[in-house]
C-alpha cells in the first residue's frame, strides 16, 4: 500500500476489561491479522469468560462480496476478531467485536475507541453514519477506512484496507458494516 498512514486495530481482551487496541503504522505488511498497538481501556467491569465463543457474530464472507473468505477468526474472552480477504489478496476487512455487560458500557466503549482512533489517524475525524448506535466512519488519510458502532451490549470496529492505495468507497464500507450490525443483532441478547 502506498499511503501516508494506516490505522490498525485488533481486539485486546483482558481479565479486568475488554479493551480495543489502535495505532498508526506504515503500510507494507500483508499479514492476515491486524497488528497490535496502543491500548484504549474501557470500564473495569469483568469481561465475559473465554468459554463463550462469539465467532458466530462475525459477518459471512459472502456479505462482503463473492470471492471473499474468512482468513482468521480468533475467539477471545468477551469477543472475537476476524480477518477477511479477497481471492486476489489485494483487500482485507478486519472486524473486532466486544460484548459488554450492558448497552451503556458498549456505547461508552465505542465512543472512547472512536476518539482514540481519530487521534491516531493524523487529523482524520469520524463522521456519523446510520449503523447501530453511535455509528461513525473514519475516511482518513491513506487507504484505510474504519467504521465503528455499538449494537446492544456489543460494539464493533471494522477496518477496510487495500494494497492498491485506493480507499474503499464509504457507501460500500457502510453497507458491509450494516451486515455486521445485523449479525450482532441476531446473536447478542
Amino acid at each position: 500500500m502506498n499511503t501516508r498512514a494506516n490505522v490498525s486495530m485488533v481486539g485486546a481482551f483482558g481479565a479486568a476489561a475488554a479493551a480495543l487496541a489502535v495505532g498508526v503504522a506504515g503500510c507494507g505488511s500483508d499479514d492476515a491479522s491486524p497488528s497490535p498497538a496502543t491500548s484504549v481501556a474501557s470500564t473495569s467491569a469483568a469481561a465475559t469468560p473465554l468459554s463463550t465463543d462469539y465467532t458466530s457474530l462475525l459477518l459471512r464472507p459472502s456479505d462482503i462480496d463473492a470471492g471473499w473468505e474468512l482468513k482468521t477468526a480468533k475467539p477471545e474472552a468477551g469477543g472475537v476478531t476476524g480477518v477477511f480477504g479477497n481471492s486476489a489478496g489485494t483487500e482485507k476487512v478486519s472486524s473486532a467485536i466486544v460484548v459488554r455487560e450492558s448497552s451503556a458500557t458498549a456505547a461508552a466503549a465505542v465512543a472512547a475507541a472512536k476518539d482514540a482512533i481519530a487521534r491516531k489517524a493524523a487529523g482524520a475525524a469520524f463522521s456519523s453514519v446510520d449503523v447501530g448506535t453511535g455509528g461513525g466512519i473514519l475516511d482518513g488519510p491513506g487507504a484505510t477506512t474504519v467504521v465503528a458502532f455499538s449494537e446492544g451490549r456489543a460494539f464493533a470496529i471494522l477496518e477496510f484496507n487495500s494494497k492498491s492505495g485506493e480507499r474503499v468507497p464509504a457507501d460500500v464500507a457502510i453497507e458491509i458494516a450494516r451486515k455486521q450490525d445485523a449479525a450482532i443483532k441476531a446473536g447478542v441478547r
